[in-house]
């Protein structure tokens, strides 16, 4: 084996599967802002409309057919090009099914388990970890069933138990279709506070690189003067540590929130407020048990 193959096998692939409605793809944009100094790193992002469609023709080779070990071979160096790299992050909310049928089989992402095991298996000899935003069904289904057009609400939604629905379900899929591969975890609802941490496990850097894109999330949410503040308080104390950061974080957003941007508007056909509400707290519950599942790291 050349030195060439045995450092493509030292490549870590980072799979960030979802969920749809969390970052928008906000994930590759504040890390792109970076892309030379992660790269110097060892750590490259990449676009997904630079992979995708390679990516996506071997996994229906592969559930069709027998995949070639030079093929596989292919597609990750088509992924690293020729940089000297140990770790690649590709990102897609696709990856944990299609939107249309999330709620297929009356539960979330019942394929999640499958679909990711089809990607680790794509890339058989290298170490592989899965990185996934959970959001609260409550708000998360309406968004997903308008971003598709392929089927009504009833068959959206058909023999569902919304009161039912859980997260840790999708965890506990993906963990054992995917033995020895790492999971990290967190909730959307969090996000503004905790995106420097998201994009530090990532990456695979932690708290030892300072992000560019470290306020992208809370600019969409915090007014213009509440956003101006709290990039110059960040910028004129260089020296407070990443959990001191956050504490400031979350106070900038609890004085400077938008109302307008964080009001989220739930109009789906025979929910009731009481549904809405009984469905948050399942998801709490659910994310307090995901938070103490073994082999999942649970940022927050």
């Amino acid at each position: 084996m050349s030195q060439a193959e045995t450092d493509k096998r030292d490549v870590t692939l980072a799979f960030h599967v979802g969920a749809p409605n969390t970052d928008n793809g906000q994930l590759v944009w504040s890390l792109r802002k970076d892309a030379q100094a992660l790269l110097d790193r060892g750590v490259m992002i990449r676009r997904p409309g630079t992979y995708m469609s390679a990516l996506s023709q071997l996994l229906h080779k592969q559930n069709q057919d027998f995949v070639t070990g030079q093929e596989r071979e292919a597609l990750l160096a088509g992924l690293v090009k020729d940089q000297a790299v140990s770790r690649v992050i590709l990102t897609n909310s696709s990856f944990l099914g299609v939107p249309g049928w999330m709620l297929s089989g009356g539960r979330l992402y019942r394929n999640a388990g499958k679909n990711t095991a089809g990607l680790r298996g794509l890339f058989p000899d290298n170490p592989c970890e899965f990185f996934l935003g959970l959001r609260d069904p409550a708000t998360l289904i309406g968004p997903v069933f308008k971003s598709q057009s392929g089927r009504t609400w009833s068959q959206f939604a058909s023999g569902v138990d919304f009161l039912d629905l859980r997260w840790s379900e999708v965890i506990e899929d993906i963990k054992i279709r995917n033995p020895g591969c790492r999971i990290t975890v967190w909730c959307n609802e969090e996000t503004p506070v905790i995106w420097p941490s998201i994009l530090g496990h990532v990456t695979g850097l932690k708290d030892g690189f300072r992000f560019s894109g470290e306020l992208d999330i809370t600019k969409g949410i915090v007014s213009e003067t509440g956003y101006e503040r709290l990039e110059t308080y960040l910028a004129s104390r260089p020296g407070l540590t990443e959990e001191q950061r956050e504490r400031v974080r979350a106070l900038f957003l609890d004085y400077f929130h938008d109302e307008e941007q964080i009001e989220e508007e739930i109009d789906l056909p025979g929910w009731t407020q009481d549904l809405v509400d009984g469905m948050s707290q399942t998801y709490l519950t659910d994310t307090e048990l995901i938070r103490h599942m073994p082999g999942v790291t649970f940022l927050s």
